[in-house]
């Protein structure tokens, strides 16, 4: 409570009179408790109360990223992943650490599997190497006369790992080094990891019962069309990329 009066009697009144209304940003935690006061009537007896507040405040909450860009059923290819699957029943799998929640829309539930880290280990290994960028990696790689990155694995756990593990002390493994390791096999191995990644998420959305059929993929891995068909063929799933 007393946070909550600090940040509508503090921090708000800042952000109020520095920024215009569209540009104010809060937590969703907040903004779901602002949401709840405005409906109530008691946010706007705290804007009428405050010297500061302008009286046009309005609060507008949208959705996370990844959920409502997959929305139905989809696959987040971004800085971290999201497999998720749209149903019409409350289906939970705590022991593999899939998200099960309320839909947005009415008398439907959701179904997610999230990886901490996915296109982020892509701008990683592009980092360790010393690429000029994460596209040139991926065309050094592509030019490449191998199908797979072979015996060398990658585990992409670089900041835990939430499904199916759900261990913030999980950590990143390349296993398999040799000599004749270069920077577009360990970019290769970084693509096949993370796309393993997905099938064990995928593993723990089926054993909660999740149906899927077909699965769009969205975020800025799914610019890399080597990688969708890599996650494609590990799903064994076709995967649609969606425009924009």
């Amino acid at each position: 409570a007393s946070a909550l009066a600090f940040f509508i009697g503090a921090v708000l009144p800042m952000l109020a009179i520095l920024l215009p209304p569209a540009e104010i940003r809060v937590p969703v935690t907040f903004a779901a408790v602002l949401v709840a006061l405005a409906a109530t009537g008691a946010l706007g007896a705290w804007i009428g109360d405050s010297p500061w507040l302008r009286p046009t405040l309005r609060v507008v909450v949208g959705g996370a990223l990844a959920l409502a860009a997959t929305f139905l059923i989809g696959t987040a290819l971004g800085t971290s992943g999201v497999l998720f699957v749209a149903g019409d029943r409350f289906q939970p799998n705590p022991a593999r650490a899939v998200h099960a929640f309320c839909h947005c829309l009415p008398g439907r539930w959701h179904q997610m599997s999230v990886l901490l880290s996915a296109a982020s280990c892509l701008a990683w290994v592009t980092r360790l190497v010393g690429a000029a960028s994460e596209a040139a990696l991926l065309a050094e790689m592509e030019a490449q006369d191998r199908p797979a990155a072979g015996a060398l694995l990658f585990l992409p756990y670089l900041s835990g790992e939430r499904t199916p593990h759900d261990d913030t002390a999980a950590r990143g493994v390349f296993f398999g080094l040799s000599h004749d390791t270069d920077r577009a096999t360990l970019a290769r191995a970084v693509l096949e990891g993370v796309a393993f990644a997905f099938a064990d998420a995928q593993q723990a959305l089926l054993e909660a019962g999740a149906a899927l059929c077909e699965v769009s993929v969205v975020g800025g891995g799914a610019r890399s069309a080597l990688w969708v068909r890599i996650v494609a063929s590990v799903l064994d799933r076709p995967l649609v990329v969606r425009a924009g």
